[in-house]
């Protein structure tokens, strides 16, 4: 049965998946996750997928595996991956271990994988302060009554 404490996050931000991986993942745990972003992927024509491995401190042979599977099935859906944040033992271990990652892309960090995906940030000149002090209730509706006769 699929529970709480077997579930990794699979979240969605710019129209991209992202799948922070940390501690121990059990092979129940990575069947789930596999589950889990193919079925987002199809929902959501998801232009992208990482797999950030910034919290894990080891691999085993089967999570290798199951990440170079998972990237090969998300591509033949038409999306990407990356994968981020691996440290030099867990790059070692992918090495080690014969998976095949030639369909996945590696960056060192999430910014880069999102960069990698299309993703880039813009800054705002509004100091974080300031950047709230025209919403006001009247700028909300007018704000909402353009965006209904937009449609």
């Amino acid at each position: 049965m699929k529970t709480f404490e077997n579930r990794i996050p699979v979240i969605q931000l710019w129209q991209r998946i992202v799948v922070p991986l940390q501690g121990d993942v059990t092979d129940e745990t990575a069947a789930f996750l596999v589950d889990d972003v193919l079925r987002t992927i199809r929902d959501t024509s998801a232009a992208g997928l990482v797999i950030d491995v910034t919290g894990m401190w080891t691999m085993d042979s089967h999570l290798c595996h199951v990440i170079a599977n998972l990237a090969a099935a998300a591509r033949l859906m038409g999306t990407p991956t990356v994968i981020c944040g691996m440290s030099a033992p867990i790059a070692m271990t992918l090495q080690t271990m014969g998976a095949d990652f030639r369909l996945a892309q590696t960056a060192l960090t999430l910014e880069d994988a999102l960069e990698r995906l299309g993703v880039s940030a813009v800054v705002s000149e509004l100091e974080p302060d300031d950047a709230f002090d025209d919403v006001t209730p009247e700028t909300i509706t007018s704000t909402a009554s353009f965006a209904k006769s937009a449609e």
